[in-house]
This record gives C-alpha cells, structure tokens and sequence, in this order.
C-alpha cells in the first residue's frame, strides 16, 4: 500500500519494503507490543497520534495565519505531538562540545544518557514537506544558535547537521519539528541526503489506521530508543531489514538474469533459423555460445545501468526530471509497458528492442539540442533533452553485434557494411519477459509483487548480481537435456543429463522452474539446437568468480585504513589521501575499489572539515562527497582481472558510484585493464654470476622498483633468460602417459633451452643478454615517459573541496587516441609487452605444438639445409629493419646497417642459419635472436647519442620519436615477427588466453 503522508527521501527504506513489507513487519512487532499495553489502559505512539488530531487542527486554525502566527503557540504543539509520540518533553538548554569548543544550544527535547542520544529542535510552521525545508520561511530555526566568530545556525536542518556531527553528546537521531511535519535526520544517512518525514495533516486527513501504525513505528520514541535490556533500536533494525530484502531481492534478481541471458540468446538463435540460415553457419557453435553468453550479459547489464541511474535522478545521468524523457524515451514508461500482459498482437513486434536501442545509443553518444557537444550549458536551458556522453564500451553497438541488425548473412561479406545482414533484433515476446524479470518483484502469498527499488539495491547489490553470473558457462544442446542438481538446487552448481536417462534419476534431483504468469512448476528442459546457461560444478571454484558481500569488504578496507593513517605519532592530512593509490588485483565487479574509494573520499572530507573548523551543509555534503569520490576514482584508482566482461561491469559499477551532475562520462582506460594478475614479469633482474653457476634457474629474481633507480651494471631481466617452468606439462605424469612421444620431444626441449649461457668472445650469449637488457631498459624508460604525459593528458578537472592545489588539466588529447598509440603495435610499449607475453606463454605451452619449437613442424622448411661445416667467423650485429613502401605503396621491410665499425668477436655461425628465414625456437640462441629482433640489435653510438638523449614533453614528440625508433635500434616490423617466427603465433594465442598481466 501507499503512504501519502511520508516522504522517503533517498529512499531511507526501500520503496517496495516501505509499501509491502514494512506494515507486515509492524504488524508482527511492534503492533502487537502496543496491544498488550493498550488493553492494561497505557498509551502508546499510535493511540497518542490518533489522540492527537483534534489538538493538531485547532492548532492549524491559530498558526495557518502568518499576520498571527504565535511561537509559543507552536511550541506547544510540539511539545503535544513529542508527548503523543511517547516522549516526555524537556525543553532545555544543552551543551554540545565540537573541535574542542562547548556551545550552548536550547532544543524542544534531548535525551543524552545513551550512545545513540535523540534531540528534538523547534522550526517554523508547515503542512508539507517541501515547505518544511525552505531556509527562509518553515525551515528556520524558533532559536537560532549562535557560534564564535558571529557564525548563527538558522535553519533546522543545518543545526541537525552540526549536532549530528558532534564531539559530545553522541546523536543518533535529529527530530526537526515544523509544525505540520517531523522531519528525521539519521545520522548514518543525513549527511548523503536521505532521511524521513511525515506530514500530519495528510495523515489526518487519512485518518488510516495502518498509517498511523507505521508512522508510529518509524517516529515513536518506543523506535528511536535502545530497548532497555540493551541491543539495537527498533528503527535501526527496521532499516536493515530494507537492506536484507534487498539482498533478498537481488537473489531473486541473479536468477532472473540467468533466465534472460537463455531467453535472448535463444531468441538470436531462432532469428537466424527464421532468416533460413543455421547458426554454425554463422559462427563454430562453441564459439558462437560463448559470444552469445557474453552479449547477453553485456545488453542486460546495458538495462541495469539505466534503472539504477533512472532511481538516481541527483546523479544526473539521464534527465529524469525531464517530461520529454519520462514520456517518451524513459525506462519507467517502459515498465508501465510491461507490468500489463502482452496482447497477443504485439509479440511479434520489435518496440521494445527499438525503444531500448535508441536510449542506449543516446547514453553512450551523447544528446544536445543544440551546437553538438561543446554547446554552453546556458544554451542548451529548456530547449530540449541533454545527455551527458557516456563513451562507454559497455555501450557499443559493435559489443552486441548479434543482438540487431549487425550479423552477417552466411557468405556475404561480413565487413561489408552495406552487405546483407540478418534481423536478429529481439521480438516483444522475448524484451517483455525480460524486463519483467529485471524489473518487477515475484511477490508473494500476502504480498503483491511490485517495481525493484534499484536505488535501494544500490551498486553493491548490483553486483552481485552480475559477477554471480561471470562463472556460467554457455553452450548449445545437440540433444534434449534435462538440468538436475543436488537436492534440485543449482544455486552452487549443476549438471544436464540427456533425457533418454531421466528415468534414471529420483524426481528431487531436478531443477524446476516457476511459470511467471500460470505458478506452474515444471523440470527445466531444454531442446536440441536451445542454448544452455548454467553454473557447472567446480566452474566457480576454478575461476574464482565469489563475490565478496559488502559486511566484508567495508571492514576490510577499514582496517586497510586503519594501518595507514595517522602511523609513527604523526597526523595524516586529508590532503595527502587525494594522491593515494588504490589497487585491486581481483577486479571483478569493482566491490573492493568502490568501497575504498568510498571510504577514502569520507575521510578527505572528515579531516578537511577537522583542519578548517567548517561543517558541510547536509544538502552539500553529498554533491561534494561525490566530487571526492569521482577525483579519486579517476586518478588514483587501478584494478585487473581476468574476465574481460568484469573488467567492462567494474568501469560502469565505479562511474556509477562517483557519478554527480556535471561529470562527463569518466573513463577509465589506462587504469582498469583486463588481465591475470598472479602471472606475469616484472623488473626483476639477475646478476651475471648467476648465469654462470644456472642458479637464475632455481632461485628468484632481485626486486628492481623504479624507485630505487636504475639496475646494476651486468645484471639481466628475469624474462629475457629461459625458465626452468618452461613446457611445465611435461613433467606431468598425464602428460606422459596421453603423448608420450610429444612429452619427450618437450622435454628435451626443455633440457636445450636451460644450458649455461657461453661467456667468451665480445658477442658471448651473456654480453647479447646483457646488451638486451640495457634496451629493455631503454625502452622501459620510454614507456614511464608516455604513460606520465598520458596520466597528465587523462586528468579531469573535478573541484574538490577544500583542495586548491591539485595538478593543473589539460586533456588536449582524445582518450581513445592515448590508449590506442600506447599500445599500438611495435610502440616501445607493445615491445616489452610482446616480449613478456612469450615468455610467460612458453610456460603454458601445449603439448600438439612442440613441433614449432624444436622446428619439426611442416610451418618449416621440409628439407633442411645440409651443413657440411661450422666456421668461425667474425660476430656480427644482424641489420636492423625499417619500413619503406614501394611504388605500388605496400609496405616492405628493408635492412640498412647503423655502422661500419667492426664489432669484433667471434661466435659459431652454421651456414643453414645464415640461409634459413624462418627461426624455431630451439636453444638459447634462437630466443636471443627473436628477442633482438623485438627489442633491438643496435645500441646507442657516436651517430646516435644525441637520438637516443632527447627530451621529449608531449604525446606528438612522443609518437614522433617512436617511428623514428625502429631503424635506430634495429628492430623487426611487427607484421613480419610471425612470418620469421612460426611459433610467434601460437604463443600469442597462449598469452591471449591466459592473460598475462606485467
């Protein structure tokens, strides 16, 4: 049921809990509490409220008129509405101590002898709650306070603040009384701008019994006072009651997705089939699953992003405020679509799906009235819908290229953009039940279902709700399957059985699934060609994908905080926590880094409150917390994980929690990155002496950090020598007994890439590795360079409070331009990068693939080059290669030689490797070779010193010094590697797989 006489603000309590569940709960509670006492005659905060109207409108007849209105007059009434509530009114004078100072403030009621103190202070005349708020009419205070300095507190909701917030006494609760409206200030959610309030006369004007109980359940002092034996106030736990039906309904969410991920793929499949094709002819099955999952997730997560940024209007995201919005294009408009059941006549019909495009196309592009994106913000007043551009990958159409009008017909071109394609938008049938189940509460037996409070579940809920889902597996049944799981619960994992066996399986083993509409229960089957989404047994304990609840990580990260500040005596100023870095290694939805940033923005601003003696303004407090939050988030915080989808949901989940009208859509393209972060290479180096002696094989690396400045002369990067885990799996004793002969030949493989590097000679293996690792250096140097310019280009200008000395803005450079020429193939960037990804793939190698290692396999020359003898000639610098383009313009790689200085030295060359073009990889030699053809031959002489010296200040010097590079160092053209390289290849897809992270 509805209460016209509350106002929820923030939603304090979730608006679906606060319709249909709050009056059941009070009803089991409190209401029956009150019963016992009402029958022995005592009187309780509902019979003093309902006691109370004849009083309340004869008061409103003296106080309505301002020519006489009569303070005292008010304050009696309140003092009458403090009585029915079940307080005993004390109108006194307090002291309240702040930042060391003690402040007399004179209060309708104070109750101080608790941790969880109540306060009661006196304002103006109202009958609603708007009015009650207006600092110059209802909302000043009858007291005014007056603090040192000639400071004065005159509105009621400014004093709240300033009490709430003080030293001593403890306050839990502020009860700002206007008359016709108490307003509740929480302290655990004043401050952001949620709150209750209640107006009298439109609940005398009701005069509903049930009204009146929740009233008096959510006001009466029986609520706000700890229980005499002790424990937690009965409001407290109605508010974590609204929390756990949160999470209660997100369960119910999780699952809902589940369904709707099946439901859409399905409907994809049978698209295809209706345009007279068959799925595998548009893509292998296996694959196509697999891509299906992923744009499913991604398009349901497109539509929770807009109910949740739709449920908060204060974010400004979309223009909810808007009319032209709510009518035309909103998601609420949609709801009302949905909440009805769909004539027949439209489930074929496409409006949904077209209604959802165009709105996802406007988040992402960007929507103004008038003069494109750099309009004014004064031009733009009443002249139409705004929309902030989001640039989102999340949002691009290319990121649900099956789901529309994107899929290629079996054929035909696929990069053809006028080529013929086929429909596979989602019919209404299919979006209606979607939305259904993202938007709408089953309900229950004595409950009705209703419209999820998204700004109740809030982003921690949200996701959860997602990354529960990011360990599912999809595929496409080729038989009918029945799904069963233990006790026929698949919340921990479950497993399809063909249904020629379901006989052989007890009825409690399977999974059912409830009818929407009819409440009919049935097994879960599915047809030969449907697509299948579920959680296979141990696929979430393999890939680790647990979402951590909130009660975990807010401790977590509190005594994170707890170890940092304030250490060795000292004080940490709130300015030192704005060049914080925060790093989360397990990404996933953003959970840990979204809560840290949380917590480090409300610290700034309780220490920069401290160090000025100025207290934020409750209707302040938020815009400038979110500020806080947006600054830290988008230049200090950094995270990684494998999934590249939760790398996609964390960028949403953070810009979302930082998110506040004014922000441009934040990016966070350098600092969230898709990747393992438990494998991978670092500046870790090793001396020379331990390349004599192998022990780089069996012992660690040192640890290099930049900080401690350049590495020691003669020591080599731990990733330029071969590693003892190298081919691992043949050391496995499955190995051996499935591939025997493949597990020998790794092996031996194995036992040639680990021989003591030669020293002797002026080109010896150890000088080339330690020539390497200069460069290495080298351009590790340059990679610092362009990742300082583009951290400064990146910078977002955000007005942080209290904080005038923040690094200047420029962002002169497009952000998808600074990413792409970081990593941009054969930028210095994507060279180290190359390099540690083969190292760390040679680890992982695949047993069907040591052919291209020790140069068996048919991607070489069949008949080798006989070697009649080995020479020794003088050692040689092998010529580096540029790029010139012929007259045909196609790029050709060409050789020129840097100098004509003999090098000196001498190595053993055989003839068929000066001949052969193409390079196995089969001892240390030939890692030497691909590693100098990666990173370069040549290092810095008399005609290139003044080169390798510059100084370069910007991105453009930057790019410019990069393709001039090339034939300095002498290095291979990206696009040949492979080519020269036959192996190059498959570790690259090893390394794709595995994501590395360095």
């Amino acid at each position: 049921m509805s209460f016209e006489s509350l106002t929820n603000r923030g939603e304090y309590l979730s608006a679906h809990y606060l319709a249909e569940i709050l009056p059941t709960t009070v009803k089991g509670g409190l209401a029956k509490q009150w019963a016992e006492r009402e029958k022995s005659g005592e009187s309780t905060p509902r019979t003093g409220l309902r006691g109370l109207r004849r009083a309340y409108f004869d008061a409103k007849t003296e106080l309505a008129d301002d020519e006489f209105f009569d303070p005292e007059r008010l304050r009696k009434l309140h003092q009458q509405l403090l009585l029915a509530l079940g307080f005993e009114p004390q109108p006194r004078t307090i002291t309240v101590e702040r930042a060391g100072h003690d402040h007399e403030v004179h209060v309708a009621h104070a109750e101080l002898d608790t941790a969880h103190g109540i306060v009661a202070v006196d304002c103006g005349w109202a009958v609603d709650t708007e009015a009650a708020q207006d600092p110059d009419g209802a909302g000043r205070l009858l007291d005014p306070v007056t603090l040192p300095g000639n400071e004065t507190i005159t509105t009621g909701a400014k004093l709240a603040s300033w009490l709430l917030a003080a030293d001593n006494p403890k306050l839990r609760y502020a009860l700002v009384l206007s008359g016709g409206v108490v307003t509740l200030a929480d302290r655990t959610a004043w401050g952001e701008g949620r709150y209750l309030a209640v107006s009298l006369d439109t609940l005398y004007a009701r005069n509903d019994d049930r009204e009146y109980d929740v009233v008096a359940a959510l006001f009466g002092a029986d609520s706000l006072r700890p229980p005499a034996e002790g424990g937690t106030e009965p409001l407290a736990e109605l508010v974590a009651g609204s929390r756990q039906h949160a999470v209660g309904v997100s369960s119910e969410l999780r699952e809902g997705l589940k369904v709707s991920v099946e439901l859409i793929a399905n409907e994809v499949l049978d698209r295809i089939r209706q345009a007279g094709h068959q799925p595998q002819d548009v893509m292998d099955l296996d694959e196509l699953a697999g891509e299906l999952k992923e744009e499913a997730l991604r398009y349901l997560y497109r539509i929770l992003f807009l109910l949740y940024a739709e449920a908060r209007p204060e974010l400004g995201v979309l223009p909810v405020n808007d009319p032209q919005y709510v009518e035309g294009y909103s998601l609420a408009r949609i709801g009302d679509l949905v909440a009805r059941r769909l004539a027949p006549s439209a489930e074929g019909g496409t409006h949904l799906h077209e209604s959802l495009d165009l709105l996802f196309r406007m988040v992402n592009e960007g929507h103004r009235p008038r003069g494109g994106a750099d309009v004014e913000e004064k031009t733009s007043e009443g002249e139409g819908l705004r929309f902030e551009p989001m640039r989102s990958e999340l949002f691009l159409p290319e990121k649900t290229k099956l789901i529309g009008r994107l899929v290629a017909e079996p054929g035909s071109d696929p990069d053809d953009p006028h080529g013929p394609k086929i429909d596979t938008r989602l019919r209404n049938k299919v979006l209606h039940e979607v939305l259904r189940r993202l938007m709408l509460t089953r309900g229950g037996r004595r409950r009705r279902g209703g419209f999820i409070s998204y700004a109740q579940l809030g982003i921690n809920q949200l996701g959860a709700v997602y990354e529960g889902l990011m360990s599912y597996t999809g595929f496409v049944a080729t038989e009918q399957l029945y799904e069963v799981a233990r006790n026929g619960d698949p919340k921990d994992g479950s497993w399809m059985i063909p249904a020629s066996k379901a006989d052989d399986y007890d009825d409690a083993v399977f999974v059912y699934r409830e009818d929407a509409y009819t409440g009919v229960r049935s097994r879960v089957r599915y047809g030969a060609g449907q697509f299948v989404y579920r959680l296979a047994g141990r696929d979430r304990q393999t890939s680790a994908s647990y979402y951590t609840p909130q009660s975990l990580t807010e401790v977590t990260v509190q005594l994170a905080l707890k170890y940092r500040l304030d250490q060795d005596g000292t004080t940490t100023l709130a300015r030192e926590l704005l060049d914080w870095t925060i790093c989360e290694p397990a990404l996933g939805s953003g959970a840990f880094l979204n809560e840290a940033i949380n917590q480090v923005a409300a610290e700034y601003l309780r220490r920069r409150q401290a160090e000025l003696d100025v207290t934020l303004d409750p209707e302040d407090y938020h815009l400038e917390l979110q500020r806080v939050k947006a600054y830290i988030a988008l230049h200090n915080c950094y995270g990684v994980d494998l999934n590249r989808t939760a790398v996609e949901l964390a960028e949403v989940s953070l810009w979302l929690n930082v998110m506040h009208a004014g922000l441009q859509a934040p990016w966070f393209g350098l600092h969230l990155r898709r990747g393992n972060s438990l494998i991978g290479c670092g500046r870790k180096t090793y001396e020379a002496k331990q390349l004599a002696d192998k022990s780089w094989l069996t012992t660690a690396p040192a640890e290099k950090p930049f900080r401690d400045g350049p590495i020691d002369e003669g020591t080599v990067h731990h990733f330029l020598l071969p590693a003892d885990g190298w081919g691992a799996v043949a050391g496995e004793k499955e190995a051996r007994e499935l591939a025997p002969a493949e597990t020998a030949r790794l092996k031996a493989w194995r036992t040639a890439m680990k021989r003591t590097p030669s020293a002797k000679g002026k080109n010896s293996q150890v000088k080339r590795l330690q020539a390497l690792a200069g460069r290495v250096e080298f351009l590790w140097g340059l990679v610092q360079q362009r990742l300082a310019i583009s951290e400064q280009e990146i910078r977002r200008d955000i007005r942080v409070w209290g904080a005038d000395d923040l690094p200047p803005v420029t962002g002169a450079v497009a952000r998808e331009k600074i990413l792409a020429d970081l990593t941009a193939p054969g930028t210095p960037y994507w060279r180290l990068k190359t390099l540690m990804d083969m190292w760390c793939a040679l680890w992982f190698w695949p047993l069907d693939k040591v052919g291209l290692l020790d140069g068996t396999d048919p991607a070489y020359p069949a008949a080798p080059v006989q070697v009649s003898h080995v020479s020794e000639v003088p050692a040689h610098e092998e010529p580096a290669a540029y790029e010139v383009a012929d007259i045909f313009g196609n790029v050709q790689p060409q050789q020129m030689k840097l100098s004509t200085r003999p090098t000196g030295g001498t190595r053993r060359v055989s003839v068929a490797e000066q001949l052969r073009r193409q390079v196995p990889l089969t001892d240390l030699d030939d890692w030497l070779t691909f590693a100098e053809a990666l990173i370069g031959r040549s290092d810095a002489d008399e005609n290139t010193a003044r080169f390798y010296g510059r100084e370069l200040t910007s991105l453009d010097e930057m790019s410019d010094f990069e393709q001039k590079l090339d034939g300095v160092i002498g290095v291979d053209a990206p696009w040949t590697l492979s080519d020269r390289f036959p192996w190059l290849l498959a570790a690259e897809a090893v390394a794709d797989q595995q994501g590395f992270f360095h």
